[in-house]
């Protein structure tokens, strides 16, 4: 952002600041006064005469007009001097996909890049206090669609957003974490380097705000950020009532496709995603499927050849057949592999070595890669 180009949107960061007032309402000021300059200079009495604005909402916007200028400038100043960029409606660069949905954000600050509009865009949202199993899934599942090519939307959880994201990292993709405080803010503290990869691979994306900090109410509205953003939106994990599904109402009043990822009718965390895939959802078996659904083939072929190949043992590759995403632990290993405990411990050992098994926690393992012969 140049220094004319944060003169001519001084008014126009005003305007996206006002956390208060909802986009479409900041959208029809915007064009009922001429601009965002228009509403800044406007007096009370012609705010008094709107019917959609609130009383609230008017003692709210009379307040932001007492912002100096001088104060907005320098708030420019630190968003230039930080790599933080705002792209409002009316301009090329903020996302087609948002300008449908009914309550578009007036702005989006960012900082990286805002996802392109030419790359298929999938939105992974799942718990926060997520199972192993989940958690690994996200990653799998994030690591090859965007080894297919595609954007991974999330929102830079903990848990299963954050597994998404990473995954994605590791396909060598881009992803985009769309945040529920200002994108000068990592939350939650723990995702600091992820935070960092993602403004280097994609971006990381606020209606709020630089400096904004997060509070609950922000969350559920920036998940209809996260799913406008996506062409389709996967449930990885989620209890019945959750953020989660809140993407997921928000995905199906935008037109998109939803799927969920099953889990065991006994798990907390699977009631949410079985339920929506009893009310309709698309079922998430494989990666391969699910891009063919999206009629998505490029680069599946050119993926599976990069795939790594670990010949094992015979005895290894017992052990690893009776390993998956559910951590088990030595005395069920003992049970199904017949194997005393020495010589199990033993060959656990060699394929934890060979990074192809995670002691996830004390004596308790899942496998960590699949690519074996």
């Amino acid at each position: 952002m140049s220094k004319n180009q944060a003169a001519y949107n001084k008014y126009e960061y005003w305007l996206a600041s006002i956390a208060s007032l909802s986009g479409r309402k900041k959208i029809f000021l915007e064009e009922m006064f001429a601009g965002a300059e228009g509403l800044y200079r406007a007096r009370l009495e012609f705010l008094e005469r709107i019917p959609i604005l609130t009383e609230q909402e008017k003692a709210m916007i009379e307040i932001e007009q007492r912002r100096q200028e001088e104060e907005l400038e320098k708030e420019l100043t630190y968003c230039m001097q930080n790599g933080i960029r705002l792209a409002v409606w009316q301009e090329e660069a903020y996302p087609t996909r948002l300008r449908s949905i009914y309550n578009p954000p007036y702005g989006l600050f960012y900082r990286g890049k805002l996802p392109s509009e030419k790359q298929k865009a999938v939105g992974i949202v799942g718990a926060r206090n997520c199972t192993y199993y989940g958690k690994a899934a996200a990653e799998q599942i994030g690591q090859g669609l965007a080894a297919a090519g595609i954007a991974v939307i999330s929102g830079m959880a903990a848990g299963i957003d954050g597994a998404a994201h990473r995954g994605a990292l590791r396909g060598k993709g881009s992803t985009f974490g769309v945040l529920g405080c200002g994108v000068d803010v990592c939350y939650p503290v723990g995702n600091r380097e992820l935070y960092g990869r993602l403004i280097e691979m994609g971006g990381v994306i606020s209606e709020y705000s630089p400096r904004t900090q997060p509070i609950a109410f922000h969350f559920p509205q920036r998940n209809r950020i996260i799913s406008g953003l996506s062409d389709v939106v996967l449930v990885v994990e989620a209890k019945e009532k959750s953020g989660s599904l809140i993407t997921a109402d928000f995905a199906l009043e935008q037109g998109k496709d939803v799927y969920a990822l099953p889990g065991r009718v006994s798990d907390l965390l699977s009631q949410g995603t079985n339920r929506l895939i009893q009310q309709g959802a698309g079922i998430f078996l494989n990666i391969e499927d699910f891009l063919k659904e999206m009629h998505i083939f490029a680069k599946t072929e050119e993926n599976s050849c990069r795939k790594q190949k670990i010949s094992l043992e015979n005895l290894e590759r017992l052990v690893y057949s009776c390993l998956g995403l559910t951590p088990k632990n030595l005395e069920e290993l003992i049970t199904e592999t017949g194997l005393n405990l020495g010589k199990l411990i033993e060959t656990l050992e060699s394929l934890r070595e060979r990074g192809v098994v995670l002691e996830v926690y004390k004596n308790y393992y899942v496998r960590s890669d699949d690519f074996v012969s």
